[in-house]
């Protein structure tokens, strides 16, 4: 399977340049002014792809007189009628929006104001009785300015903006930019380095999954599981601490360059990696327990379920694609988890992932058995590191070439994406970025139908998907 996972329409060359996901990797390619002219009607381009990489502000969406039928329908015909104008694809920002309600049905919005402290988005449900009908999920409420904020920065500054595109990718984000700078300006890094950021990307990983897994018990009711991961959690980010003085690894990577502690001694590493196999132990056991009890396994399943079609045509990554079965996971081609030894079990019980909340929930747990256990021989390894190290900050390092170059990390929640146009002093003149969420938020907005309207926080949780990550 093969899907447009971005489009980065740079206004200095005119050029559009398209992002491919397969099963070998992101690979790019430079659209021909024929291609560009058809861009809308190429079934090739998620809807959703197109919306964010090329969308502009149109005002306020009013669908009020629209058939309702059609309203609801996926055919990209109708899709196309919806957000399509002269002006161009309207954009994914929240400006106002009114729905075609049926006499019978009722429309009501939930946000931008959360009972909690999360982002603000706004979710604009047609109901039925007590049944979803239709969601619709606009953000843009905390608009940063992030993507002009990024013009003018290089390899030296790109860092701290990248951190904050979404504060729980902090890794994934810095190893995307990093490896783009890196191949403008040259730059070999060395096996070790990379795979020091490979352990930091796992570490990432579980202890994102395990605050989830407790959270879905949460929102179950299922106490025992949320009280675990809530205390247990803080173990995978003492470890990040511990390596590089930062709980979500801030400040410890940026383009040619890896800040680990000075003194990796065996002793402490062999203690992190026992820390990591401990915590990894308990909450899989712990998670094992609840999903032996009936209630929770029958509150999960057939729950906010994604089908193949629907990944197939809309280009759903990341955690929505793998738990309906399918893994295009970008660990497969990184020859650096290898230095452990062995490289890590990508591997998921493929009896589990029916595309539900349920598969949702026991991905998680199956992602934090294999990097736990990869993680626990893996930081021993990191002994090697500063020698390695020293030899790359002592590498000269080449003028940058100008042009467009991207990188790309598997985040937690899927493949991370960016690019950016360099010019020849190496500062960026326009940037990129595709979070997963961008294409998973319209999963999100399909699982619900035909649900409850109870459920929609346990769906909502169960992808638990990034506000700011699409609100940039």
């Amino acid at each position: 399977m093969k899907n447009v996972t971005g489009i980065f329409h740079t206004s200095e060359t005119k050029q559009t340049h398209r992002f491919w996901l397969t099963r070998d990797g992101i690979e790019k390619e430079i659209l021909s002014k024929t291609a560009e002219k058809s861009l809308y009607e190429d079934h090739s381009n998620p809807i959703w792809v197109l919306r964010h990489s090329l969308g502009i502000d149109q005002g306020a969406e009013d669908y009020s007189s629209m058939d309702y039928e059609r309203y609801l329908s996926q055919d990209r015909k109708h899709l196309l009628e919806k957000f399509l104008t002269k002006s161009g694809i309207k954009d994914l920002v929240y400006r106002g929006i009114n729905v075609p309600v049926p006499s019978s049905f009722y429309s009501h919005a939930v946000g931008p104001i959360h009972a909690g402290v999360i982002e603000p988005g706004h979710f604009r449900f047609i109901v039925e009785g007590e049944e979803i009908q239709n969601l619709d999920i606009r953000l843009g409420f905390q608009k940063r300015g992030l993507l002009a904020k990024m013009k003018g920065l290089n390899k030296d500054s790109i860092s701290p903006y990248a951190e904050a595109i979404s504060g729980d990718s902090t890794i994934a984000y810095t190893i995307a930019f990093s490896k783009a700078f890196e191949e403008a300006h040259g730059i070999q890094v060395p096996e070790e380095v990379n795979f020091a950021r490979t352990v930091l990307l796992e570490i990432e990983r579980i202890a994102i999954h395990i605050g989830d897994m407790g959270a879905i018990a949460g929102d179950i009711g299922y106490y025992p599981l949320q009280g675990v991961c809530a205390m247990q959690r803080g173990v995978p980010l003492g470890v990040m601490e511990a390596l590089t003085g930062s709980r979500f690894g801030r400040g410890a990577l940026s383009p040619g360059k890896v800040r680990l502690k000075k003194e990796l001694t065996e002793s402490f590493l062999n203690d992190l990696a026992k820390r990591i196999q401990d915590v990894t132990s308990d909450v899989a056991g712990h998670f094992e327990r609840a999903a032996n009890k009936s209630t929770n396994r029958e509150r999960l399943q057939i729950c906010g379920v994604i089908t193949h079609k629907q990944l197939k045509d809309l280009g759903f990554v990341g955690m929505v694609e793998k738990c309906t079965g399918f893994s295009r996971d970008l660990r497969h081609h990184d020859p650096s988890y290898s230095l452990a030894g062995e490289s890590i079990n990508l591997g998921l019980d493929a009896g589990q992932m029916s595309g539900d909340a349920w598969a949702r929930f026991y991905l998680r747990y199956e992602e934090l058995k294999n990097s736990g256990r990869w993680l626990t021989k893996a930081i021993p390894v990191l002994k090697n590191f500063h020698k390695a190290y020293e030899s790359l900050e002592k590498t000269k390092v080449s003028k940058p070439k100008a042009g467009v170059y991207f990188g790309s990390a598997e985040g937690w929640r899927g493949p991370v994406l960016v690019s950016f146009s360099l010019n020849s002093s190496g500062d960026i003149s326009e940037a990129y970025v595709r979070d997963p969420s961008v294409l998973n938020w319209h999963a999100l907005e399909l699982a619900v139908r035909g649900e409850n309207i109870g459920d929609f926080p346990l769906n909502n949780k169960s992808f638990n998907l990034s506000y700011v990550g699409v609100d940039l």
